[in-house]
């Protein structure tokens, strides 16, 4: 399919272009495509005056966003802000508009992917490679003709998406290429790393400074005054499904039994009479899986196509069981919706994809796309009821909110002792006392390490990492700021620092430029997207 995609690049222009001339006849005076009176594909979204129907919403950001986390495209998913975490349709509609602001940029800069390189990174993604690590046609095509119809794209939709992620690559050298680099910086980052450092460390332990507080119910009456809007109840749905499930042959095919007298000839035909069975059975239930890809493509158009309304009825005319829950939160997900997906790239889970549908205009927005999980079945919910979280109640909440004050009250008062005790130790060595002894008139307990390395994980050293950090800057005989942790504040005195010989130094800080170029480059882009984001005019006529 992907070598037509190349034979066939003229007449794929020449169609494009036919397309295009019928589209001129269809757009309204109004300013855009998707304005028209079209019903059953509403305008979804306009980004500066220019309508996307529901359908070219979907393709281009939910649907896009999804297959693009499938494959592995982290990169695009990331930078155009589809990681949503708590609010999935507010990263859909982010990932829509900085998808849009790509193209746009795409046109700006004249980045335009050849089919060439669109073919060689789809043949380098592992979706398409077979068990050899080799891209696989057979792997290419399934997903194709199976994968893409079950969210609403085609072939042509996996292939905008590829040449976008390729066009985000060359853009972010292009917009961000131009930032100096500083190599005094990379020179003191590796240097900073080539040296062994020798440290006393002082621990503050939070736990004591938590257990010391005893908060009244005024105190926590107060603290959640300031900040009920953070004590919200559960978002609770409620849903109905189908899992459709192949019906495949329980049977499993057993060895003959052989006399002992049987010969080798014998032998070997029940062997081939078993491999030949056990393929006719393989054959059998790859027909059976691809007959229930197929219904389930037909009950999803059912759905889209009725907006919804059918998915009882579609249900029941593929012999599918349509079973409803009650009212539940997301931790407490009914037992029959704790699935696994089978897709090892999509890290999302089935309460993932059931808590971000919503109640919205598009009746379509109450409805998964058909999840794969199990053995070769799909999962297909409706959104049937939804209670928004709410603000809790005082007492309610009164139980977060001193969990809250404790560990804040904690955290406040550790610091500020330990800043105290670093200022009177600070004194102490000034005035010619070793650190130990001034820690111990602190009432601090002391401890020896080294020499450090960057590298080095002593077992009985968990925060070796962020004291050789503190102390690669600190000249020896003093004392670091204080160290704050989550459960600890540490107070760093350096003893000892020395530099370690490395000839290797020159091309590591030549590799830590390219890293610094490459770190720069997305952020700049990361800054001008945003900057596009904020300057779009975006509305939603169906709000």
């Amino acid at each position: 399919m992907i070598e037509n995609f190349r034979r066939y690049t003229g007449l794929i222009i020449f169609v494009i272009a036919l397309l295009l001339a019928g589209l001129i006849f269809t757009i309204d005076g109004g300013g855009g495509l998707g304005r028209g009176g079209n019903v059953n594909d509403p305008v979804e979204i306009l980004v500066d005056g220019r309508g996307y129907r529901s359908s070219e919403f979907h393709k281009l950001g939910p649907s896009s966003r999804n297959l693009a986390m499938q494959l592995g495209l982290y990169d695009i998913v990331s930078t155009l802000g589809g990681f949503g975490g708590a609010n999935e349709r507010e990263a859909d509609e982010r990932f829509f508009v900085n998808r849009v602001n790509l193209r746009k940029a795409r046109e700006e800069f004249g980045v335009h992917p050849d089919n060439d390189a669109v073919i060689a990174l789809l043949k380098t993604m592992p979706a398409f490679q077979g068990e050899d690590g080799a891209y696989s046609q057979q792997n290419y095509n399934t997903i194709v003709t199976r994968g893409l119809g079950r969210m609403g794209l085609r072939e042509e939709d996996l292939l905008d998406l590829v040449r976008d992620s390729i066009a985000l690559r060359t853009l972010t050298r292009v917009i961000g290429g131009g930032l100096a680099l500083n190599r005094r910086f990379a020179e003191e980052s590796v240097i900073g790393n080539d040296q062994k450092v020798t440290v006393q460390v002082a621990k503050l332990d939070r736990t004591a400074y938590e257990e010391a507080l005893q908060p009244t119910d005024e105190e926590l009456t107060e603290a959640w005054e300031t900040a009920k809007d953070k004590y919200l109840t559960d978002k609770r749905i409620k849903v109905s499904w189908v899992l459709a499930s192949p019906a495949i042959p329980g049977t499993k095919v057993e060895d003959a039994p052989l006399p002992d007298t049987a010969t080798e000839e014998e032998k070997k035909a029940a062997e081939e009479k078993k491999a030949a069975a056990e393929a006719s059975l393989a054959d059998e239930k790859r027909r059976l899986n691809n007959e229930l890809a197929g219904l389930v493509d037909t009950f999803l158009d059912e759905i889209r196509n009725s907006e919804g309304k059918d998915f009882d009825k579609a249900a029941a005319e593929n012999g599918w069981e349509v079973k409803t829950s009650e009212t539940f939160p997301r931790a407490e997900m009914p037992a029959d919706l704790n699935l696994t997906l089978r897709s090892s790239s999509d890290q999302r889970s089935v309460a993932d994809y059931l808590f971000q549908l919503s109640e919205s205009s598009d009746p379509l927005s109450r409805f998964t796309e058909a999840l794969p999980v199990g053995e070769n079945q799909w999962l297909i919910v409706r959104l049937d009821e939804a209670e928004e979280p709410r603000p809790k109640t005082f007492e309610e909440a009164k139980e977060e909110v001193r969990i809250d004050y404790i560990a804040e009250k904690g955290a406040e008062n550790l610091k500020k002792d330990a800043e105290e005790k670093a200022a009177k130790i600070r004194e102490a060595l000034a005035a010619g006392k070793a650190f130990a002894e001034a820690a111990k008139e602190q009432e601090l307990e002391v401890t020896s390490h080294g020499p450090l390395s960057a590298y080095d994980r002593p077992e009985d050293l968990p925060d070796a990492t962020v004291i050789f950090q503190t102390a690669a800057f600190v000249d020896p005989g003093a004392l670091a700021d204080p160290v704050i942790r989550p459960d600890a504040a540490l107070l760093v005195f350096v003893e000892k620092r020395e530099i370690v010989k490395d000839e290797n130094r020159p091309a590591r800080i030549d590799g830590t430029i390219t890293a610094q170029s490459s770190n720069q480059q997305r952020l700049a882009f990361a800054a001008w997207l945003d900057e596009r984001l904020a300057a779009a005019r975006i509305e939603y006529p169906r709000r």
